[in-house]
């Protein structure tokens, strides 16, 4: 796709994260050698291709900007079956890629950042986490985690677990970590 492809991919989706962390984020652009401008008309190119009609999934649309899976594995998800498809991105997270959960007949289940390759090195106490240390299924693996779901946005997803000492929320946007902090008030903490 002209003017479109993982590096600006990579650009959309630092948009979300600046909710959290801008000066990460500006850093992010120093790497990529990418001004905000040009974030923002990835950002803009991303948007009309999701609204477009030339395109009719996501999976098309992931494989115009990003190429063929570099990977897929069949599996079932619960009741559904499901076709997983990767795409490595590159310069920011190099052992991260992107990852397309889609029903057999083609539409979505869930879209995320998820680990391609190693294993975080991760603290005992998920308070300690650093912001992009890690993504959703690292943090499940390492942590007693009682309840996942989406967040306010379609882009974001949270974990809230127990201990050790207090109850932890981690706030993830496209799958990786942006902030741990506290459970909202009068939140029910309990297994099961």
């Amino acid at each position: 796709m002209e003017g479109l492809g993982r590096r600006e991919f990579e650009l959309v989706l630092l948009r979300r994260m600046a909710d959290f962390h801008p000066d990460r984020v500006r850093a992010a652009l120093d790497v990529l050698g990418a001004t905000p401008a040009e974030a923002r008309a990835a950002h803009a190119r991303w948007q009309r291709i999701s609204h477009s009609r030339a395109f009719r999934g996501d999976l098309q649309r992931y494989t115009a900007v990003l190429g063929p899976p570099a990977a897929q594995r069949e599996e079932a998800l619960g009741d559904l079956a499901v076709v997983r498809r990767w795409w490595p991105l590159g310069r920011l997270w190099p052992d991260l890629g992107w990852q397309l959960v889609s029903l057999r007949e083609g539409a979505t289940v869930h879209s995320e950042l998820v680990r391609l390759s190693g294993e975080p090195a991760l603290p005992e106490d998920p308070r300690e986490l650093e912001p992009w240390s890690c993504v959703v299924r690292d943090a499940a693996r390492a942590y007693p985690v009682l309840e996942q779901g989406e967040g306010d946005a379609t882009s974001r997803w949270y974990a809230i677990g127990a201990g050790p000492g207090r109850p932890w929320r981690a706030v993830f946007v496209w799958g990786l970590l942006q902030v741990v902090d506290d459970p909202p008030p009068g939140r029910p903490l309990s297994r099961g």
